[in-house]
């Protein structure tokens, strides 16, 4: 397995410093966050020679993109925004041909949705999906849809559901393992059934509190165990990136250190893969 850190952390910093900050740090890729309040990172933003530019700075600090992260959502009411939505994804993956980050990129997005609204909401879900699944297919890319706390799609057995009926090569689960810790799921639960539809990873940290509120948290500093984490996904056999992730709840904060908050969840998450015995390659 290999360690990666999303850019999604890093708001304010355009990514020609951020790749080689993450590489002089240790991690082994970066997942690019595509966003109009993160600077100067979405596609129409990114000319010709930046395009090169970027390509040849991966390249020259050995970094993998596991994965585009777009933000918003699957689901999506609005039908001219849904087009816009697919428009949008049509565009970052032609930044990731020009980026040269290799075959069948994955490009992520939250699913969406309300937990309680599971039921109203579920085919709704799986028919954007399917949109999402279709242009994927066409221009050569992989989605990863993305379950989360809070969100329809919160626990295992509704992202198997869906991510089998939309049953398509080019579609995807991006499996965060903090958000089915936080619906209560046990680690090497979540791990064995979902890793077998999974195509991109995020770990994060949380804490819970008595009154069913929580805290997301740097990795480390909250519930999470990080080793019986990363000893069940070698067993379910992922060899894959580890995508490290951190909140808008922490990278929102004043005082919010970018590069510090890097480098102490790479030196947490390294010190998990030595005490689970898992090797980097």
């Amino acid at each position: 397995m290999k360690i990666a850190y999303g850019t999604y952390a890093m708001p304010l910093m355009r990514l020609e410093t951020a790749i080689p900050t993450l590489a002089q740090i240790g991690y082994d890729g970066v997942e690019i966050c595509i966003g109009s309040k993160h600077l100067e990172s979405m596609p129409d933003q990114i000319g010709s020679r930046r395009r090169k530019e970027l390509k040849q700075l991966l390249k020259q600090h050995c970094q993998g993109v596991p994965a585009f992260m777009v933000l918003g959502h699957i689901l999506e009411e609005d039908e001219q925004a849904h087009q816009d939505n697919l428009e949008l994804m049509r565009q970052v993956a032609q930044l990731a041909r020009d980026l040269d980050v290799g075959e069948a990129p994955v490009i992520a997005r939250g699913i969406g949705g309300k937990s309680d609204l599971w039921e109203e909401q579920r085919d709704q879900i799986v028919q954007r999906f399917m949109d999402y699944a279709q242009l994927a297919s066409a221009e050569g890319f992989i989605i990863a849809g993305e379950a989360h706390c809070g969100a329809a799609v919160d626990r295992s057995k509704r992202a198997i559901w869906v991510i089998e009926t939309v049953d398509s090569p080019s579609a995807g689960l991006h499996f965060d393992i903090i958000h089915f810790y936080l619906a209560g799921e046990q680690i090497e639960d979540s791990v064995k059934n979902l890793v077998p539809i999974t195509v991109h990873t995020h770990i994060t940290d949380a804490r819970r509190y008595a009154d069913g509120q929580f805290d997301l948290l740097l990795l480390g500093e909250g519930e999470l165990d990080s080793v019986t984490y990363l000893r069940a996904m070698h067993k379910a056999g992922w060899n894959d990136f580890i995508t490290l992730e951190i909140s808008a709840r922490v990278w929102s904060k004043e005082g919010y250190d970018p590069v510090q908050a890097a480098s102490l969840s790479y030196a947490t998450l390294d010190k998990a893969f030595n005490l689970a015995d898992v090797a980097r390659t």
